[in-house]
């Protein structure tokens, strides 16, 4: 038996339209201050006006949000007893929204209990119904049952993989009149997010046959409307499709699971305070390299890849399998070149920067659920050459 959870997915140009067949009265809008100023909040509001709906915003929430301003935010949501909760933004509000929902239903949790094995989880949204509303393309997090909440200790904000399926959205409103005005960097970061949970989840160790079909077609669409939306941040078509290639990549590593490149990437994030998606697409050549190279010849991750690249045409389906898995690394590292993305870790940190803090990064890794879903596992050896090998820009060869 395996299971697959979505919410109710709504996408496309004036899918907002949509919060009016939504039950409800009360609205508690959490989001960033960036996106009030930017007038993307009022582009909520007017829609819940226009629907006759009283609305609050809490607008405290900030990148890598902290476990603090959860709580805050929790805080302002009991006073305020809505209906509806509404995460408008990109990952790191949606996560605080998922959070701030389970919380408002059990007013007696902590951020600790928002584990897989509590059971009390399955049945939120007897208060309020959870409306995800993504602004940005790549985590996915409209759709995920994953919250990513920064929590200090030891000397570094620690992020902490909090995760139950029933916290995944009630509804996702994928619109593209939001992420239409990211600027070129923050559109390929979210860009890569998205492309490597597809890569990643598609060979994670819960991979299945929806998070294989999901992650193909989300990866087919980043390759062809990524570089567009990049040069051309106007451009409708390609907003919309990598708005939906991000809720697809989202919908497949849900449900299969990221790994070790998203393990290498929070640990990074965690010292360094790198863009998210920036560090989990540098890491991700690396790491689906190591992969295609296991010495366990039951993992099927270079048949896997193997497919991917014929289907998506990248080689001929004659191609020797091994081959045609390391085409999928030469596209990868071909479209970092094309979107300006960075490839090794001396692009963003100094040598001794580094070495000071690889034990700590080593450590971190481990302190990740993602690193044990990889199809190959990594030893203390194997993660130090990773990064090290990450830093210098040399292909995996062990």
């Amino acid at each position: 038996m395996w299971y697959f959870f979505s919410p109710n997915i709504v996408y496309g140009e004036d899918a907002l339209d949509f919060l009016e067949n939504i039950p409800g009265e009360k609205c508690f809008i959490i989001t960033d201050q960036i996106l009030e100023n930017l007038g993307y909040v009022k582009i909520l509001t007017d829609k819940l006006e226009k629907f006759g709906r009283n609305f609050e915003v809490f607008t405290d929430v900030k990148s890598d949000p902290h476990e603090e301003d959860v709580l805050k935010a929790k805080e302002a949501c009991i006073s305020y007893a809505p209906d509806q909760i509404i995460g408008l933004g990109g990952g790191s509000v949606i996560d605080t929204a998922k959070a701030v929902w389970a919380l408002y239903e059990y007013p007696e949790f902590v951020v600790d209990d928002l584990h897989p094995f509590n059971q009390k989880l399955y049945d939120l949204g007897k208060k309020a119904k959870m409306i995800a509303i993504p602004t940005t393309s790549g985590t996915g997090a409209e759709t995920t049952w994953a919250v990513i909440i920064s929590r200090y200790e030891e000397n570094v904000w620690k992020k902490l993989e909090q995760a139950h399926k029933g916290i995944a959205p009630m509804y996702a409103i994928v619109d593209p009149i939001f992420p239409s005005g990211m600027p070129p960097e923050l559109t390929v970061n979210t860009g890569f997010d998205a492309l490597a949970h597809s890569v990643e989840g598609i060979i994670s160790m819960w991979k299945n046959e929806f998070s294989e079909a999901l992650s193909l077609k989300a990866i087919e669409l980043v390759f062809k409307y990524l570089p567009l939306a990049y040069k051309d941040g106007k451009n409708k078509e390609a907003r919309d499709y990598m708005h939906q290639a991000a809720t697809m990549a989202g919908l497949a590593f849900g449900n299969s699971q990221a790994h070790l490149g998203h393990s290498m990437g929070h640990s990074w994030g965690a010292v360094f305070h790198t863009h998210h998606g920036k560090a989990v697409g540098l890491f991700l050549p690396y790491v689906t390299q190591f992969c295609i190279n296991n010495p366990d010849e039951t993992d099927p991750s270079i048949e896997i890849l193997g497919k991917l690249a014929k289907q998506l045409g990248w080689c001929e389906w004659k191609e020797d399998q091994k081959k045609a898995a390391e085409m999928v690394v030469t596209k990868i590292k071909e479209l970092q070149k094309e979107l300006d993305l960075p490839t090794k870790l001396k692009d963003l940190v100094s040598k001794e920067e580094f070495e000071k803090n690889l034990d700590m990064l080593i450590n971190l890794v481990y302190q990740s659920s993602s690193s044990v879903m990889s199809p190959r596992s990594a030893n203390a050896d194997d993660l130090r050459n990773l990064y090290v090998y990450s830093f210098e820009g040399k292909d995996i060869d062990f």
